[in-house]
């Protein structure tokens, strides 16, 4: 049930996503401010994110933002990188903005509590960083139209007007399934082995729905455009510990165990401090991809012990 759930829930995403893209191009939006927007809060992990706080278990909620970010950031670039090594120029301006981008999470973190209005907070704090990058990446090549705009724009003019807000409410509903299933599974699998939710949803739940993000690095760094595996990383992880972590916490207030802010917090700027100083170096080699999963396996370790 749990592994049915997560396949229902990334699966009903990209449909919901797709249904939202095409009702956003026929009301004229840009596609490339769609691409920014859509390319850096991923729905797979905001909407189980969300299905996780509604339902009480804020563990999961929490490993779609922490646990999520460790993985893109050790084992999705480590791999990228050991497989294909990285010639980087992203503006130093946007690891920076990426390596404090966590602090208020933190902050906000430290009573064990997000409430709403540390939601609204960091949703604050998100959107003038959104428009900021919306604004200025462009003319930068690390953010480009994913092949999924390319088919929208293809197919909207052949499909009928009430299409893409039908898919919009069918990727929906089958999102809300998906959730039931997840839920039931988690907490079958947190009685039957004595684990957190905590724990399920940094390590396990944050692998499956984030995984794809791997062949997302891999493909264009094979393509000769590692800036577009990096700068899509770096914002994916920007807009998880702000947007994100805000939007999840306006809907559903979350309770933080303390593990998370001294381990699993730790954890996570740790990792994103060392591939911030390969990156601001300029390249990431097998070396570095070997160390940077190295941290991800250590990380792996310190939760089974």
């Amino acid at each position: 049930m749990f592994i049915l759930g997560i396949a229902l829930i990334v699966w009903a995403t990209e449909r919901f996503v797709e249904g939202m893209i095409g009702a956003a191009l026929i009301l004229g939006v840009s596609t490339f401010s769609l691409g920014v927007v859509f390319g850096g809060f991923d729905a797979e992990n905001l909407g189980t994110g969300i299905a996780a706080g509604l339902k009480d278990l804020p563990g999961i909620s929490m490993g779609t933002i922490i646990g999520s970010s460790i993985f893109l950031l050790g084992a999705a670039v480590g791999i990228t990188a050991f497989l294909v090594p990285l010639q980087v120029e992203i503006p130093r301006k946007y690891i920076y903005l990426t390596l404090v981008s966590p602090i208020p999470l933190l902050v906000l973190m430290l009573d064990g509590f997000l409430s709403r209005v540390d939601g609204l907070a960091l949703l604050l704090i998100s959107i003038p960083i959104i428009v900021y990058i919306v604004r200025d990446s462009r003319n930068h090549p690390f953010i480009e139209e994913d092949e999924e705009f390319e088919e929208v724009l293809e197919e909207r003019e052949e499909k009928p007007s009430w299409y893409y807000p039908g898919l919009m409410l069918f990727g929906l509903a089958l999102i809300i399934a998906g959730a039931e299933l997840l839920v039931r599974g988690a907490k079958g699998l947190i009685q039957s082995f004595g684990i957190s939710d905590t724990l399920l949803g940094m390590v396990f739940v944050a692998a499956a729905v984030s995984f794809e993000e791997v062949a997302r690095m891999v493909v264009p760094a094979y393509k000769g455009r590692p800036e577009i595996s990096i700068g899509n990383i770096l914002g994916t992880v920007l807009f998880f510990v702000l947007f994100n972590a805000g939007l999840i916490a306006l809907i559903s207030p979350l309770r933080i165990e303390a593990v998370v802010v001294s381990f699993h917090f730790p954890a996570m700027m740790l990792i994103l401090s060392v591939s911030s100083v390969f990156m601001l170096r300029g390249r990431i080699t097998r070396v570095h991809g070997a160390v940077l999963m190295a941290l991800y396996g250590v990380y792996l370790i310190l939760n089974y012990i």
